[in-house]
């Protein structure tokens, strides 16, 4: 006998096909669910990074879900599985050659390290790369430019409409040269008025309503990263969450510029200090809102995407630095917001795979 070092776990039953011996010597085998979960809860509480495998669907789950040691759980089910929804789920499979696959491509995947500032500063260009050497998603990148072009025109045109008939009647009621002089000057500042405002309620509303555009376009990315993809969310609740990051967010960011604008206002030596940490706080926010894509499909809930960003803390910066400067550029947000998605989407996937790619177990293997 020799031996050799492996994260895979495979849980399966006695009547399950052969494991192929080529991925045999790299895995930990169990047939019973109690001998699993006995193994694996006597290990070290601070080890992390096991890759569970399940390839009976009538096995529970629940217990094993929740050790702290596996970080990523396969899945075989013909069907669709009842279990609850848990980030550790990377894949439901269903053939069995698939998942063979998947594990395969997980072993001989180049190991990575875990994402840093420079890696966050890369991603969005990187996004940005995918989506122009795939012409097949440029129409799915386009929509949130089409989606905020839409809105605007449905929210401008009533409000230029409204500020010319409530200028028209002013000039109506007077006759006066420069009364009527002042009611031109007051309708150009009304349009201004009304196209702005125009502006920011599309800019408001389209990243959401486009968020099932955005999601496909983090499956694309996921693909191409042979990533296995998760049952696509809904579109309702899709753009529900997308209203729910958003609206977290802008509060956020208000509260946040208040209190510094205060510092400014009452200490005004300040500024040497709100302006830059102004800058940091809003390219946090910018990452906070666009990493919530590829994290929500991975089903991170709220109190697992706090310890993430505070885990991945300089590639979030990284990350929302260079979406901030990309952003300067007029018109961009749209035009970018996509490559920013597959660009989040590479992140997110890096800091899980650097998670789960160090062998942690000791097996013995048949010589």
């Amino acid at each position: 006998m020799s031996t050799t070092t492996t994260n895979i776990v495979w849980l399966q039953n006695n009547q399950d096909e052969p494991i192929p011996i080529e991925l045999r010597t790299y895995i930990a085998l169990f047939t019973n669910e109690d001998a699993c979960y006995q193994f694996i809860s006597s290990l070290p509480p601070t080890l992390r990074g096991l890759t569970l495998v399940v390839t009976d669907s009538t096995i529970s789950m629940d217990r094993l879900t929740k050790l702290k040691q596996i970080s990523c759980i396969y899945m075989l089910s013909s069907t669709k599985p009842q279990i609850k929804n848990s980030s550790k789920f990377h894949g439901i499979f269903h053939d069995r050659q698939s998942l063979i696959n998947q594990i395969v491509a997980d072993l001989n995947r180049t190991k990575s390290l875990p994402p840093g500032f420079f890696t966050g500063i890369m991603a969005p260009f990187q996004g940005f790369y995918f989506i122009l050497t795939h012409p097949s998603i440029w129409t799915r990148a386009l929509i949130p430019a089409i989606i905020f072009t839409i809105l605007l025109l449905i929210f401008s045109i009533p409000g230029l409409w409204g500020m010319y008939v409530f200028t028209d009647r002013l000039k109506q009621q007077h006759t006066s040269r420069w009364i009527y002089l002042g009611i031109w000057l007051l309708r150009i500042v009304l349009y201004i008025v009304a196209i702005f405002l125009s502006l920011i309620l599309a800019l408001i509303t389209a990243q959401p309503l486009s968020a099932p555009a955005l999601e496909s376009l983090v499956r694309a990315q996921e693909r191409e990263l042979k990533y296995p993809n998760r049952p696509e969310e809904g579109f309702c609740s899709s753009v529900w969450r997308s209203i729910r990051v958003a609206v977290i967010s802008i509060l956020f960011s208000i509260c946040i510029f208040i209190v510094l604008t205060l510092a400014e206002f009452f200490f005004p030596p300040a500024i040497l200090i709100t302006m830059p940490l102004k800058f940091l706080v809003t390219g946090f926010i910018l990452a906070y809102d666009i990493i919530d894509y590829p994290l929500s499909l991975h089903l991170f809930g709220v109190r697992e995407r706090t310890p993430w960003f505070r885990h991945y803390i300089w590639a979030t910066l990284g990350f929302g630095l260079s979406m901030e400067i990309i952003f300067l550029i007029p018109g961009a947000f749209l035009l970018l917001l996509p490559a920013g998605v597959c660009g989040a989407t590479i992140l997110v996937i890096a800091a899980e795979r650097a998670q789960i790619d160090q062998p942690l177990l000791l097996i013995e293997i048949p010589t």
